[in-house]
């Protein structure tokens, strides 16, 4: 097992109603909050409608910054730091999914420490600037996913070049998230079925690519999935159930905290064959994952086989004694689960054509670079050609 040093700082506020709160939990934390969403015009319209007449009631001044995208580009954040600059704000609330939470990050630690959005993320060989604080964040988010709401994450696109990277910092942690599944209940089936992958893509990434055992992180890895799948056959077949959505929140939180990898942090690597269809395409990164998910399964089984193994039979019943054996049958399962929900996706079905392969494996290789020439990490260096095929067995 690795060393580790592990950190949970945000407070969670849950429960229904929890959002007409936050102008009580502001005021520890602020006395001019942006907050900041998506544009207007949209499911979100009553729920911002609402931030704003708690804080009004609370006697917090406020700013809204509407127009985050999903794939949030740095452009526009940085349009949202100078604004919060020049309105004198010391407080950012972030309403909406996993890209206006991580938009926000870059808002209140860029806003702290100077410079661009960008200048951040990581990018290759280039060495990112390093933050010296952040503004407060509260998170309020309208969606299960990523779990952004109470991590240091966070992507971000760059439109002018079509690249799409992250960064992380402790100074990024928000302060407190308002998880209230009464908003959650707005989100469509369609957006409902792609955060649900989207946590599983999480919850298996570590997972698969760690060569440390943790027993503990097994366990709570496994226990989360399964309660995730449960939930995924409920929730699509009702939406409105808070019960269900409060059980996906958590699995959203958790599953990327850091708590399900204690002891054996691994790599990202189908994060990283994802990005450039978010970047090139602004594919949502959920139906990326859910693309790019069952083909690295079944290229990658001979990797590590004991662990495509034991997942295959701890969350996907296979009862096959050989590793190797049950490796291979790990996507199998995994196509089997995303098709009786309905999820299941490839590249014609979102319209991507097979042109920009190379370009895309050598975006990955370029900005995430393995340990050898021509690779990404993973749980050994993923080749660009491993990552054309990838792209190939996607169509």
């Amino acid at each position: 097992m690795n060393n580790f040093e592990w950190n949970f700082p945000t407070k969670i506020n849950y429960g229904p109603g929890k959002v007409n709160e936050v102008g009580e939990i502001a005021k520890a934390y602020g006395k001019k909050a942006m907050i900041a969403t998506y544009a207007r015009g949209g499911f979100l319209d009553s729920i911002i409608d609402t931030v704003e007449a708690s804080l009004k009631e609370a006697g917090i001044e406020f700013v809204t910054f509407t127009g985050i995208e999903p794939n949030p580009r740095a452009q526009t954040i940085d349009k949202a730091i100078d604004k919060f600059k020049a309105e004198k704000c010391d407080l950012v609330i972030a309403l909406g999914g996993g890209s206006v939470i991580d938009g926000s990050k870059y808002i209140a630690a860029t806003s702290f420490s100077g410079g661009k959005a960008w200048d951040y993320v990581v990018l290759g060989d280039r060495v990112p600037r390093e933050y010296t604080g952040a503004y407060p964040i509260i998170s309020i988010p309208t969606i299960s996913a990523s779990g952004s709401e109470c991590n240091a994450g966070g992507v971000l696109t760059n439109a002018e070049t079509n690249e799409k990277s992250f960064s992380r910092s402790p100074y990024r942690f928000p302060k407190v998230a308002i998880v209230d599944p009464e908003l959650l209940t707005s989100v469509p089936l369609s957006i409902t079925k792609d955060s649900c992958v989207d946590i599983f893509s999480h919850l298996i990434e570590h997972y698969l690519s760690s060569h440390s055992e943790s027993d503990f992180a097994d366990r709570i890895t496994e226990g989360i999935i399964l309660t995730l799948k449960e939930n995924f056959d409920k929730i699509i077949t009702n939406l409105s159930d808070t019960e269900v959505r409060g059980q996906l929140a958590l699995c959203s939180i958790f599953g990327w905290s850091g708590l399900q990898a204690l002891g054996r942090t691994g790599s990202i690597p189908m994060h990283s064959i994802e990005m450039p269809l978010s970047a090139i395409y602004d594919l949502p990164h959920g139906r990326g994952m859910t693309i790019v998910i069952p083909p690295y399964l079944e290229l990658m089984a001979d990797v590590l086989p004991h662990r495509w193994a034991k997942l295959a039979r701890r969350c996907f019943g296979v009862t096959e004694q050989d590793d190797l054996k049950a490796a291979k049958l790990l996507s199998v399962k995994v196509v089997e689960w995303l098709k009786s929900t309905e999820s299941y996706l490839t590249l014609s079905d979102v319209n991507i054509p097979s042109d920009q392969f190379e370009k895309m494996a050598d975006d990955v290789v370029r900005m995430f670079p393995g340990s050898k020439a021509n690779t990404t990490t993973g749980p050994r260096p993923v080749t660009k050609e491993e990552i054309i095929k990838i792209y190939e067995m996607c169509k």
